[in-house]
């Protein structure tokens, strides 16, 4: 049985140095972080420690 997950990531950014950055150069950038964490799977899970689940899907959308 499989279960689907839906998290909402805020994420909000200051400039500290340099020229101002276009909005869809921060988000590229910021999405590109988000695809390279992908679990992959999830372990030591359940009462006994030991469940383990596979990560079958994973997608990253910008909210707009």
């Amino acid at each position: 049985m499989a279960h689907r997950f839906t998290f909402t990531v805020t994420v909000e950014v200051e400039r500290t140095t340099g020229k101002f950055a276009a909005r869809d150069e921060m988000a590229d950038a910021i999405r590109e972080e988000l695809e390279g964490s992908d679990p992959g799977g999830l372990y030591g899970l359940g009462a006994d420690g030991e469940s383990e689940y596979d990560v079958t899907s994973w997608e990253v959308d910008e909210a707009e």
